[in-house]
């Protein structure tokens, strides 16, 4: 929880519910507003960060290729 959150179980949670990190004040808002972490969702994130999330602290600046973002997603889910 340095750079980042933990994304264990990532995929199908709370957005911002990682204890210990310290999330921007966007994210904490979309939080909520009840975002979750859906396959979709985090696709759209992965693409564009900072168009996704006006205000995110994430300095990624995203994967362009739908086949990338779905690559990572997949990762993600093994660590539920």
């Amino acid at each position: 929880n340095r750079s980042g959150p933990v994304l264990n179980g990532i995929v199908g949670a709370a957005a911002g519910s990682v204890d210990g990190f310290k999330y921007s004040k966007a994210l904490r808002a979309a939080a909520q507003d009840g975002l979750m972490w859906s396959e979709v969702e985090l696709a759209a994130f992965l693409a564009k960060p900072k168009a996704y999330l006006k205000g995110t602290k994430m300095s990624f600046a995203g994967l362009r290729k739908e086949a990338d973002q779905a690559a990572v997603i997949e990762y993600l889910k093994t660590f539920e």
